[in-house]
């Protein structure tokens, strides 16, 4: 059975004894799925997607709407500047055995070895060990993200109008974009210190200077912002009112890049704690300023940013998009089905809003398939899923009101107290109650009581289960293997 908006709003009103308004057609949210693309001809996906009017019923090869983009019917290609969202031609051999192995990965990751017979584990490392195969998985996995984040915000919710944009290259861009930035930066202090006093240069101090570098990165920052200007005009043109974006850079990744960069650039053996303040200093110059522009014409918008999978405390660095400079963003974790943070996601107590579900999430594929992902990539949409659905209950809340709804309406639970903001886990039903409480001219903050009062914290999934064994060598690889 499938359960649409209506009938999950219809079940919540008789649980608990409350009616909900009623929300019309025309008032589904608009989501806007910022990632590797979405395959919306996937049957699950296709009633869903808000076509572009003027496009779809103009002429095939024609700027119909006359906004500088051709046949963007569902949306924007940017990485390939064209508007196929996916290209299906792309799709993987042996795709099924890839499917597989995603799926076993995902009982892998939600209750470790013991969670799989004999024989599906050793079918698993069997396939892990064929790398030529395995790369396709990896492959997989960056290709199909952006059709499974859109699944998931679909999943028993029919109350969404989908559109997506490409905004990373398919296999992981943002770590390919950092390595781009730090290249021009790694040329142009190059120069730079060709350009120096062969005096000064001769004292055997830093050639390049802190000064020097936060200099560079702002121009670089700025060029950015510029840069970006097209692609955040066109997001804005949609009116989302929410964005999920399940993509960043690896605070990790950064920190080894830069190391190799600083010596080039004359630091003497720089230290981690060093390495980390030039790569602070560079994404709150460089990136931040891009990230804010990019969203800038979405005041209106709620935008949704995965934490990351490098399980780091966010607090103590400058990530990118999670720092950029606005109110409206909730930043997201993941959490396992015990509503314990998932030993994948980063985490921080004042940067990281919510824990959402996001081990071993079961969604759309391209080209007609189901499958299974982890990360705190899946937990984005989830949580844009429950914003989806308290919207569908009031329309009317504004960002700031629908992101406290969200953070006040959580689970509380004492292991996430030092993890999230909220220290909890959303709890859609609670939140949904708040929503329509406020709709009935309570305040935010009494609805918020009213719905703490009236809806039960929500039971885990399982009381008792198995947990990966992350100590097993093995297991970690496997664990770590395809994390998006």
């Amino acid at each position: 059975m499938k359960f649409t908006r209506k009938l999950v709003l219809a079940a919540l009103a008789a649980s608990f004894g409350f009616s909900f308004s009623p929300v019309q057609a025309s008032e589904k949210v608009n989501v806007l799925i910022v990632d590797s693309g979405s395959d919306f001809t996937h049957e699950a996906l296709k009633p869903l997607a808000l076509p572009n009017d003027l496009e779809l019923n103009g002429k095939a090869g024609v700027d119909d709407d006359n906004n500088g983009y051709v046949d963007d019917i569902f949306g924007w290609n940017f990485v390939d500047n064209s508007a196929t969202l996916v290209n299906l031609s792309d799709t993987p051999p042996d795709y099924d055995r890839v499917l597989r192995c995603m799926e076993l990965l995902g009982k892998l990751q939600a209750y470790g070895k013991d969670g799989l017979t004999a024989e599906e584990y050793n079918y698993l490392v069997k396939n892990y060990q064929d790398k030529q195969f395995w790369a396709w998985v990896g492959f997989t996995g960056g290709w199909a993200h952006g059709t499974h984040c859109a699944g998931i915000v679909s999943t028993q919710n029919d109350g969404v109008n989908l559109n997506a944009i490409k905004h990373i290259q398919t296999g992981g861009a943002p770590k390919e974009e950092a390595a781009q930035a730090l290249t021009a930066v790694k040329h142009a202090m190059l120069h730079r210190r060709t350009t120096r006093d062969d005096a000064a240069a001769s004292e055997g101090g830093q050639k390049v200077t802190m000064a020097d570098l936060e200099k560079y990165f702002t121009q670089l920052g700025q060029q950015y912002a510029d840069q970006i200007k097209p692609k955040a005009d066109y997001i804005a043109s949609h009116k989302p009112r929410l964005i999920n974006c399940s993509f960043g850079t690896e605070n990790k990744s950064l920190c080894e890049m830069m190391k190799g960069n600083m010596v080039q650039w004359g630091f003497q053996n720089p230290t981690d704690a060093e390495v980390q303040e030039v790569v602070n200093l560079f994404v709150t110059r460089a990136f931040l300023p891009r990230d804010k522009a990019f969203f800038a014409g979405c005041k209106d918008a709620l935008i949704f940013i995965a934490a990351g999978n490098s399980t780091e405390d966010l607090d103590n660095i400058v990530t990118s998009p999670n720092d950029v400079p606005i109110a409206n963003k909730m930043v997201i974790a993941a959490t396992d089905e015990d509503q314990k943070i998932a030993p994948f996601s980063c985490f921080g107590p004042t940067k990281v809003d919510v824990a959402v579900p996001g081990v071993n999430i079961f969604a759309t594929y391209p080209n007609q398939k189901m499958g299974y992902m982890s990360g705190t990539s899946m937990a984005c949409p989830n949580a844009v899923r429950f914003a989806s659905m308290v919207l569908g209950v009031n329309p009317n809340l504004k960002p700031a009101q629908l992101k406290k709804i969200l953070m006040d309406t959580v689970d509380k639970k004492d292991w996430l107290k030092e993890k999230v903001r909220s220290g909890g886990v959303i709890n859609v039903t609670r939140a949904m109650y708040a929503a329509q409480q406020m709709l009935d001219g309570k305040t935010l903050f009494e609805a918020v009581k009213a719905s703490r009062a009236q809806v039960a914290d929500k039971a885990p999934r399982s009381a008792k289960r198995t947990r990966p064994n992350l100590s097993d060598p093995m297991v970690k690889e496997l664990y770590f293997s395809v994390i998006k």
